[in-house]
């Protein structure tokens, strides 16, 4: 899903600055507005796409009198690499869940000041504390995300566990995602097993299960061909992301959407501020500002994810806040995983991964 709205995204912008290019103002007034513009304080902000609704951030450049420098990545371990490297220095970092994880444990990422970002107060219970960052002190959530089973219901009866994608009278119908950490959390999930071990002996287990799985596959895909799929009725059952099966259902209406009864896989991804920030504060009152219910739901209605943030969600369009795939209830959130990084089994779970696709 972010990949297809960075692309959308990445049009309009290029749209924005051809036709700033194309009326600017005589010299001298142009001379004028950069001399105004380098006088204003500058935050560098990186998110892993153009996840994020422009006016929001020309609002906070009016509002803070600064300009916002911003980056993007397809992948957090893009800029993960860069700032391990001392190659970049952001002040502001959309994170993924296990990335905060990462940077923590490696002393990467500030405290946040919460006299300075009082909003943080808004955060739902229910998100605050996570296993990525348990005592809440590094990160505030900025959206919802999800992992669960869609399906065609025109072709194939309702399902409700992954461990029907395991069944043989789906054999020839069953789409997983080509990616080693969520599809080998799956089955630990399945297995009974929490996702987030780092015992080798889990890791072979889901493994082996994924091998047993193999025969009955119908082929590994990515985000986008798993929701490609579903609108061309290619595939009729498949684990996904919410979001992708929100885009999918509005081109094919036969697709439903299904929590396993097990547990479903919850995506976070949040604000940071690094250790290399050199405009800490300026960075805290930004986290602040798209911490606003108002904010939040303007960056969430154009993105389709969930909203962490106390009174966002009532200011989010009918069609989003009333869906319970952006919206999960409690009980279904309590129910899920939320992932953490595996630090050293990190390389026993990819190792694992390789052995399964090649068997």
């Amino acid at each position: 899903m972010k990949k297809i709205f960075k692309k959308m995204m990445a049009l309009c912008l290029l749209s924005t600055l051809i036709f700033t290019a194309c009326s600017k103002t005589p010299e001298k007034k142009e001379e004028k507005k950069s001399e105004n513009t380098a006088e204003k304080k500058v935050l560098n902000v990186t998110n892993t796409d153009l996840f994020i609704d422009p006016e929001t951030i020309k609002e906070f450049e009016k509002e803070f009198n600064c300009k916002v420098n911003y980056t993007f990545f397809e992948e957090n371990e893009e800029y993960y690499t860069k700032l391990k490297s001392g190659a970049e220095k952001y002040d502001v970092i959309v994170a993924s869940d296990y990335m905060v994880d990462t940077m923590i444990r490696e002393n990467m990422l500030e405290k946040l000041d919460k006299n300075l970002i009082p909003n943080m107060e808004k955060i739902k219970p229910e998100y605050r504390n996570l296993v990525y960052d348990p005592t809440g002190e590094y990160s505030v959530p900025y959206t919802i995300g999800n992992i669960g089973i869609a399906y065609d219901s025109s072709k194939q009866e309702k399902v409700e566990s992954w461990t029907d994608l395991w069944n043989e009278k789906n054999k020839g119908n069953v789409v997983m995602l080509d990616g080693s950490r969520f599809t080998m959390a799956i089955a630990m999930i399945k297995l009974g097993l929490d996702p987030n071990s780092t015992n080798k002996e889990d890791i072979l287990k889901a493994r082996d299960a994924l091998i047993e799985q193999k025969s009955i596959i119908k082929s590994y895909v990515g985000d986008d061909q798993a929701k490609d799929m579903l609108i061309s009725k290619e595939s009729q059952l498949t684990c996904i992301w919410g979001g992708e099966a929100l885009l999918a259902k509005d081109e094919n209406k036969n697709v439903e959407f299904v929590y396993p009864k097990e547990g479903a896989i919850f995506i976070f991804d949040t604000w940071v501020i690094p250790k290399v920030s050199e405009n800490k504060e300026l960075a805290s009152k930004f986290i602040d500002f798209m911490s606003r219910p108002e904010n939040s739901a303007k960056n969430c209605n154009v993105v389709k994810y969930g909203s962490p943030i106390e009174g966002a969600r009532e200011l989010m369009s009918e069609d989003l806040k009333n869906n319970d795939i952006v919206f999960p209830t409690k009980e279904i959130f309590k129910k899920g995983y939320v992932m953490k990084d595996l630090g050293d089994a990190n390389e026993i779970l990819q190792d694992a991964w390789t052995e399964m696709k090649a068997k």
